[in-house]
């Protein structure tokens, strides 16, 4: 760009001084002989025109040059302007990019974090609600679902019946047998009952050392009876040894019933109350049998 300001510049100035000489030519031409000192007069004038024009010329010439140079900086740091902001656009698209994938892994790792720790405690509350020697439902889980029901059966208007087992003289054949041989038997029965109810809405649950409790929703009297005595069978026929027994020669089972109809409202102690109080009766009965308790409100009542 520079060459070419330098040209138009020459040749600028060649034609000021060409158009300078063709008007002498001309003025001489046109005077006579005696007329000499007036063309040197036109021709100094001509000359002076001539300078003028030249330096005029070379001025804006100059000017315009000046004004190139300057518009050709101009561009240049617009070039460089805009290459620096391209490469900073581009380092700060990188970074993005670099940060996004950072939190995607965060994030993928959040979530498979928080998937593990509500396996975890899935896990960890269904265990709080398992027994651990005989697998079944726990006390725990037994008190949640009494309570469950019992709401259900009033919405529901369908009855729900609570049968609770108890091995009979067990403290004597534990003392006589030691600890692993009575926890043998415990896991059996527990096993036994598991067997006995596979009703998806039956609970069957170790109410404690030896007694088992089963929930039993949209249950009748004469259908919680019928269970009770498959269970009481059930100990029977194990035929467990027990010499040791006042009433048997095996372990058996004592069952209570009791069974809460919709149409009055009774509070799950009270319904434990009542089938305590018919496996109480059972035992006294000798053992071996199963009785009804009627659902009232009292105080509560003690496993013999």
């Amino acid at each position: 760009m520079r060459v070419s300001f330098r040209v138009v510049s020459g040749l600028l100035t060649l034609l000021g001084a060409a158009g300078a000489c063709r008007a002498s030519e001309t003025t001489f031409a046109a005077l006579g002989d005696n007329q000499w000192p007036l063309a040197a007069f036109v021709l100094g004038l001509g000359t002076v025109a001539c300078l003028i024009a030249l330096i005029l010329t070379r001025r804006k010439m100059n000017r315009i040059r000046r004004r190139l140079l300057e518009v050709e900086h101009e561009l240049a740091h617009k070039d460089q302007t805009e290459h620096v902001l391209k490469e900073a656009h581009e380092r700060l698209e990188g970074r993005v990019r670099e940060r996004t994938a950072d939190l995607e892994m965060s994030y993928r790792k959040l979530n498979d974090a928080r998937d593990s720790l509500v396996a975890v405690n899935q896990k960890l509350d269904s265990v709080a609600r398992v027994d651990d020697m005989t697998g079944i439902a726990n006390r725990t889980r037994f008190d949640e679902s009494l309570e469950t029901e019992i709401k259900r059966s009033l919405r529901s208007r369908k009855p729900l019946s609570l049968i609770l087992v108890g091995l009979d003289e067990f403290d004597t054949y534990r003392r006589q047998y030691g600890r692993d041989r009575a926890d043998e038997v415990v896991v059996k029965t527990a096993q036994e009952m598991a067997k006995t109810f596979k009703r998806a809405p039956d609970i069957v649950a170790r109410y404690d050392d030896s007694h088992f409790g089963i929930v039993m929703p949209e249950t009748e009297v004469r259908d919680a009876m019928r269970f009770a005595e498959r269970l009481r069978q059930v100990v029977f026929q194990s035929c467990v040894p027990f010499p040791e027994s006042e009433s048997s020669d095996r372990v058996t089972a004592s069952v209570g019933v009791a069974t809460m109809q919709p149409d009055k409202l009774y509070s799950a102690s009270d319904f434990v109350n009542a089938t305590l109080s018919a496996l109480k009766d059972a035992r006294d009965a000798g053992g071996n049998t199963i009785e009804y308790g009627t659902i009232r409100r009292s105080s509560d009542i003690e496993l013999a």
